[in-house]
């Protein structure tokens, strides 16, 4: 019996080839990115949390966008509160778009709509008569 690969947004550590949703937040003009990660407690109950996400300059992604990432660095900053246990967050060096199932069906019917306004042949009223 073939088994059913199951999508999953996020693990706890990342990996290359692996598709995530990113997620945008903007603060004073400045973005801010980062991946939910689901975690299975030892007690059955789930609990998530988010991973840091910072790109390569100038690259500008959409709210709830899903990529695959195909190069990453993992790095550590000093967490202020806790002096023990840093901030991790990974720079994502290369990555591939996913478009929506949404998005794909809006692009494919823009370009219907293009095509048929540019094909249109208007007829003339004395034609039918």
């Amino acid at each position: 019996m073939e088994e059913k690969k199951k999508e999953k947004y996020g693990y706890h550590k990342l990996e290359v080839g692996q598709k995530i949703r990113v997620f945008k937040t903007t603060y004073n003009d400045i973005n801010f990115y980062k991946f939910q990660v689901l975690q299975k407690n030892y007690d059955k109950t789930n609990s998530k949390f988010y991973e840091e996400l910072r790109f390569i300059k100038g690259v500008d992604i959409p709210n709830e966008t899903d990529i695959i990432v195909n190069q990453f660095v993992e790095n550590l900053r000093e967490n202020p509160n806790d002096k023990y246990h840093g901030i991790r967050w990974y720079q994502i060096n290369d990555f591939e778009m996913i478009q929506s199932q949404e998005q794909i069906e809006k692009d494919a019917l823009n370009e219907y709509n293009e095509t048929v306004d540019e094909n249109m042949i208007e007829i003339d009223e004395n034609f039918l008569d």
